[in-house]
């Protein structure tokens, strides 16, 4: 077994001058899968404003301490649209999940646990000050790093990544992985192999390795048994 390498040994020099290759830029849209190449820093609140996690009544826990607890009912918040007045002793505003909590008001009083009718609202349950109210910045506050380089950009990152108004994303550049068959008794599927042949199939096998890491497979086909053909086939991999 003179001349063979243990795996241990191919191994380490395979890899002993590899390295991660450039950054590039890529749309959000188009990075599921990547791995960052820098860090993703926020450049702002998100939420931007206290918001209600639920629907029903911005209130005042003070005013509904002792239920039931009869308001009156002076407008509406609703996500996209704000309500722009100020939430006084005895009053409440009917709002709805994700829905900037107007000034004034300290707790939200979900609808199961009110009766809402003639311009007025019962509280039926007393309800403690910030109940239901994300406040700003709950998911992170700008100058926070909410994704760390290395990261590979699955489902949740990418939702996360796009949270913080980041229209593309610095990631590393994929790598670029030449697949060279060699033999003079291999044939590529759908050609009827020869008395002496088999069908070549293990750089299928290998290219979806390459791609569920990440890489680019490039099948450069298969070369015969012969010494300056190889030679010629992986000067033109290192040129792909």
């Amino acid at each position: 077994m003179a001349g063979l390498l243990p795996v241990e040994t191919a191994l380490e020099q395979i890899l002993d001058g590899a390295a991660p290759l450039d950054p590039e830029a890529v749309a959000i849209g188009e990075a599921a899968g990547r791995v960052l190449a820098g860090d993703v820093i926020a450049a702002r609140a998100q939420p931007p404003f206290p918001a209600s996690a639920m629907d029903g009544y911005a209130v005042r826990a003070a005013d509904i301490a002792a239920a039931p607890a009869k308001l009156s009912l002076i407008g509406a918040s609703i996500a996209g649209r704000r309500f722009e007045g100020h939430v006084g002793p005895g009053q409440a505003v009917r709002i709805f999940t994700g829905a900037p909590v107007p000034e004034g008001a300290d707790t939200i009083l979900i609808q199961e646990n009110a009766q809402a009718g003639d311009g007025m609202v019962t509280a039926m349950v007393s309800v403690t000050a910030g109940r239901h109210i994300r406040r700003a910045g709950f998911d992170f506050k700008p100058g926070e790093t909410v994704l760390l380089r290395g990261r590979v950009l699955d489902p949740a990152a990418l939702s996360l990544a796009a949270a913080t108004g980041r229209a593309a994303l610095d990631v590393v550049r994929r790598p670029r992985v030449a697949i060279l068959s060699t033999g003079s008794e291999l044939v590529p599927p759908g050609v009827a192999p020869g008395p002496d042949q088999i069908v070549a199939s293990n750089a299928y096998g290998v290219a979806a390795l390459v791609r569920d890491a990440g890489g680019e497979a490039l099948d450069l086909g298969i070369v015969a048994d012969d010494e300056a053909r190889l030679r010629a086939a992986i000067r033109d991999a290192r040129a792909s």
